[in-house]
């Protein structure tokens, strides 16, 4: 009978040093895995968000009858955007448009001077032409901060109704949606709430249609994530499409 032979300290070294090879091999693909998985749900988060923030601005602007931002001189790109609310939004189910404000069944049928209603110069609180200043129109009724007081499209009887803008700009890395409040008393009478986070980058454009029946915008949006992941997203946008 042969005697038995043990495993030598050398072999079990060995080993020893072979799985801890394997095992670390092993930790550097899972941890690999894991970080691509990170990168992969931070993407398809930042998609997300920007895809469902501009399904919400494409619903108002291609609703709407008006383009009020950028205007229409504007030829640069814009940090905001402006249309008039959509004739056909009536949140609270009264059988009357939200924007007619004297529930009179006809929408922004009897604009006052200031066509906002709001006191301000053009949009009030929005640099309407992108000259960098708030406000500064030459009256609260010059109606796109120009500096030359316009007059009413329709000629006021009571200025009993008036434009209700919904607008959309960054507040630091937040885009939001500006909505006036449901049967609002003026055009102060609104409400501000964030449409997307992680908001680096957003830009309006008019679009050269070379026809004049309609307005075309490019929007555009660039997010990025806790993570370091950018993206950017697009679309092209028909005023009154819907």
């Amino acid at each position: 009978m042969k005697p038995q032979r043990g495993v030598a300290l050398v072999e079990l070294l060995v080993a020893a040093l072979i799985a801890a090879l394997v095992l670390g091999s092993l930790a550097g693909m899972l941890g690999g895995l894991r970080q691509s998985d990170a990168v992969i749900e931070e993407r398809a988060v930042l998609q997300r968000d920007a895809r469902l923030a501009l399904e919400r601005i494409a619903a108002m602007v291609e609703a709407s009858t008006r383009l009020m931002v950028p205007l229409e001189v504007t030829t640069t790109a814009r940090d905001v955007l402006a249309v008039a609310l959509p004739p056909g939004v009536d949140r609270n189910g009264d059988g009357y448009a939200d924007a007619d404000n004297d529930k009179n069944g006809v929408v922004d049928d009897d604009l006052p001077a200031d066509e906002t209603n709001d006191g301000g110069a053009g949009i009030i609180g929005i640099d309407d032409d992108g000259d960098g200043l708030v406000d500064n129109g030459a009256s609260f009724t010059d109606n796109d901060e120009n500096g030359t007081i316009g007059s009413a499209p329709v000629a006021p009887r009571t200025g009993a109704d008036w434009i209700d803008p919904v607008v959309y700009y960054r507040v630091g890395t937040q885009l939001v949606e500006r909505l006036p409040n449901i049967a609002p008393f003026n055009g102060n009478d609104y409400s501000v709430r964030p449409i997307a986070d992680n908001v680096t980058a957003f830009s309006v454009t008019r679009v050269a249609t070379g026809n004049r029946r309609y307005r075309e915008v490019l929007v555009q949006l660039t997010l990025t994530g806790p993570g370091g992941e950018t993206g950017s997203w697009s679309r092209r946008l028909r005023v009154g499409a819907r």
